[in-house]
């Protein structure tokens, strides 16, 4: 299956995002700030967490009015803002070279000004997120963050991993923030508690299985020592599980096909790059 063919029941809903997302990027300072950002988003990138948000929201229910449809793509573009935020200060501590086919932004532009850039997209995130969605999101992704940080902490000064300190990392830097994606995107569209735990459960399972299969791939000797590919079909499983008792519709197809996709990613006789969603 292509990756395409997933979010083909909200293409409409994710190019409004993309354009959302562009102009806010030739709204980030001058001429100099607008070529890093360019360059940064040059490839082409396929807005996974997005994705989670839309079609949980789309799940719950398919006829938004204007005004929550407005709120779901600020959603979506403050949600998509973050992780790219993430990314940037990544490459910087994992000293990484290359990301999505290119050189990573602090080998072209120095630590100090991708810091700096990273930044900017947090800053504008927030400012979504304060100012055009309820205030209880605001406080949901500072939580995100926290978790994300205090996740890498514990990955960079832990000598020695095991597999339940390599399951708290990888909840906390991939999984709770795919959770949150899910949960409040349902929370957008109505969703009652039952569901938004339902929806926010598959985004943590999927977001653990993720990480997992991207760590094999990139052959993670802490990964290799402490869990098993598995144990991440053993999570995927427990995604779909989770939608079970959500009526079914082709946005919740979508979301069971997601998981699918991460899945075939896993070829163990195959050289093969990272995840690339």
């Amino acid at each position: 299956m292509e990756f395409s063919e997933i979010y083909l029941p909200i293409t409409k809903e994710l190019r409004e995002v993309e354009a959302e997302l562009k102009a806010v990027m030739k709204s980030l300072g001058g001429t100099s700030a607008r070529d890093i950002f360019k360059y940064f988003f040059s490839d082409s990138e396929k807005y996974l967490r997005p994705i989670l948000a839309l079609l949980s929201a789309k799940a719950i229910n398919n006829q938004l009015p204007e005004s929550v449809y407005h709120e779901l793509t600020q959603l979506c573009v403050g949600i998509e803002l973050i992780h790219n935020a993430s990314l940037i200060h990544d490459d910087i501590i994992d000293e990484d070279s290359i990301i999505r086919n290119q050189q990573a932004l602090n080998k072209v532009y120095g630590n100090k000004i991708a810091i700096l850039a990273g930044d900017s997209l947090y800053s504008r995130a927030f400012f979504i997120f304060s100012d055009k969605l309820p205030k209880i999101f605001s406080k949901t992704m500072v939580k995100v963050i926290k978790t994300m940080s205090i996740a890498e902490i514990l990955n960079a000064r832990t000598s020695t991993i095991n597999r339940e300190m390599y399951l708290k990392i990888v909840e906390g830097k991939t999984a709770f923030f795919m959770s949150v994606c899910c949960g409040l995107g349902a929370t957008l569209a109505g969703a009652n508690e039952k569901e938004i735990n339902a929806l926010s459960n598959y985004g943590h399972n999927l977001g653990i299985a993720y990480q997992i299969l991207n760590d094999y791939i990139d052959k993670d000797p802490v990964a290799i020592k402490n869990i098993s590919i598995e144990d991440a079909f053993k999570f995927a499983s427990t995604a779909k599980d989770a939608l079970k008792n959500i009526k079914n519709s082709i946005y919740i197809e979508s979301l069971i096909n997601l998981v699918d996709y991460v899945l075939d990613f896993y070829e163990p006789t195959i050289e093969m790059s990272s995840i690339e969603i």
